[in-house]
């Protein structure tokens, strides 16, 4: 599935939907309500619950993703023991790009040593 599917009933005019916000919200407790714009979808109004659920879903397949990503290195290394990886290597180019980015003198040495 590529896009997420639903009915027209849970379409709502962002004019409408901004008149009518208690009802929308209301709706939104059983079935995530889509609002339009210029005829898009342009937001998504859904039940808190149903966003922690989704939010824990994803931060769970993200840490899934980074151990399979971790176990895959790892075996790498152990095919390959005389080889030598570079931290831009080990890190890949976003992470690496990050951590380029910290300011080394942000954290006061009273921290960093107790």
């Amino acid at each position: 599935m590529d896009k997420p599917r639903f009915n027209v009933d849970q379409v709502i005019p962002a004019s409408i939907a901004s008149r009518r916000f208690g009802e929308v919200r209301k709706n939104a407790k059983s079935l995530p309500q889509f609002i339009s714009e210029n005829n898009r979808i342009d937001s998504v109004i859904l039940d808190y619950h149903q966003y922690e659920e989704m939010f824990r879903e994803l931060e769970t397949l993200r840490e899934l993703t980074w151990e399979l990503q971790i176990a895959q290195r790892l075996k790498q290394a152990d095919a390959n023991p005389n080889a030598r990886y570079s931290l831009q290597e080990v890190m890949e180019e976003d992470n690496y790009e990050e951590f380029c980015r910290i300011d080394p003198n942000s954290i006061p040495d009273e921290d960093l040593f107790e």
